[in-house]
């Protein structure tokens, strides 16, 4: 008999499978993180939208045997649900059949009762799933989920501190994080790093931990702008281990009503890079690929960026891969206004239009050269110029220092 299965609608829901081959090798050709688990979710008999609608939403590899799922309904109804492994021989993976009644949400959560994000018919602005406005007022948390800020107390303070002051979003590094090399300690988090020594495979610990704060942000109210790797992390990994990478993240967090950031200065190289040019050429075909490759997999259609060096466009060689623009507009005190003005300017000017966002500029005490007023200038150019929204950032926030 099939697994039954209930839940409300927009709320994640999440279940597990357990291979039946628990032989395979640890690492490697074959091992436990080279799987690919899709279960397919169908709309039977939903009150609204079509009635054949498909999800083909990836599962996680959770350690050992274990594969989770997470799906979120999008409307109320019931969903029939069968998986499909890229080993069909593993009949604890392959073949198996479910069913899920979903049910109105019934909670105060914005995010949950209208719905993730998604651009505007005016390609100017964001909005929720159910077309009610949604204004980005980001905060810069890049090694967020390292445990140089505790959990639960600092990030939970933190968490509170950003939603009362009216903060809606929160821009974080999936753990492959800027200004450090791999496996620096000072990255890591309580369980360690996001992949296991050389890059060999996925660490499902530390992304079970990392949930706990994505998780918290959602029901804090504060959307989570994922940043899945700094962009020198692409040539370091390899695009197909990049690809499990996001693969894992989709898996994740693609249910919770987040935003995807391909790469956070997407085309930069490594700083110690002895061919930066064959590497930036490189980086941007390969966040390209990458983009591809989320679009393809990602079932909710979250909307997805890039964070550059200058603007989002210039670090793809296909700005259509692109739902809206981040820039980064400079962090050089006073002298960074009319830097902001013209680039927020030309964004508004360029096509495709789309949303724009400055992500980064004049992070508060950098260098010792920004104050609070150049900070609230800095947002004003953008947001009276057309931006979407805008970025904050504090020195001491953005890289986790007690």
């Amino acid at each position: 008999m099939p697994r039954q299965l209930s839940g409300m609608v927009n709320c994640p829901l999440e279940w597990a499978y357990q291979s039946a081959r628990p032989e395979r090798p640890a690492a490697g050709a074959g091992s436990a993180d080279e799987l690919e688990l899709d279960v397919v979710v169908t709309a039977a008999d939903t009150p609204a939208g079509p009635p054949t609608e498909t999800w083909r939403v990836p599962a996680f590899w959770a350690g050992g045997g274990e594969w989770r799922v997470r799906f979120a309904p999008p409307r109320p109804g019931r969903y029939t649900i069968r998986t499909e492994c890229s080993d069909p021989a593993d009949a604890g993976l392959h073949g198996q059949a479910a069913t899920l009644e979903a049910v109105p949400y019934d909670g105060t959560n914005d995010l949950l009762r209208r719905g993730g994000l998604r651009v505007a018919a005016d390609r100017r602005h964001f909005e929720h799933a159910d077309g009610t406005p949604f204004f980005w007022l980001g905060d810069t948390w890049w090694m967020g989920l390292c445990r140089r800020w505790s959990w639960p107390a600092d990030f939970q303070l933190m968490t509170a501190d950003r939603a009362a002051k009216g903060f809606t979003v929160i821009q974080i590094v999936a753990g492959l994080y800027p200004d450090m090399p791999g496996f620096d300690p000072r990255g890591a988090n309580e369980t360690g790093f996001p992949w296991e020594a050389d890059y060999v495979r996925l660490n499902p610990v530390y992304f079970d931990m990392a949930d706990l704060r994505i998780q918290w942000l959602v029901r804090a109210g504060l959307v989570p702008c994922i940043v899945a790797a700094w962009g020198y992390y692409l040539p370091l990994l390899g695009e197909a281990k990049m690809k499990r990478h996001w693969r894992n993240l989709v898996a994740r967090w693609g249910a919770w009503p987040v935003v995807w950031c391909l790469a956070g200065e997407a085309a930069m190289p490594y700083y110690l890079s002895k061919d930066k040019e064959g590497d930036r050429q490189g980086q941007k075909a390969g966040w390209t690929e990458l983009a591809r490759y989320v679009r393809r997999i990602d079932p909710w259609r979250r909307p997805i960026t890039i964070h550059p060096t200058d603007a989002g466009r210039n670090n793809v060689e296909d700005p259509a891969m692109l739902d809206f623009d981040m820039l980064q507009t400079g962090h050089g005190g006073p002298a960074s206004l009319p830097v902001t003005v013209r680039a927020v300017t030309e964004a508004r000017r360029r096509e495709p239009a789309m949303p724009f966002i400055d992500a980064e500029v004049e992070y508060e005490g950098i260098i010792h050269g920004t104050s609070a007023e150049t900070s609230r200038l800095c947002f004003w150019a953008a947001v009276l110029s057309g931006a979407a929204g805008h970025t904050y950032g504090a020195n001491g926030i953005w890289q986790i220092n007690n």
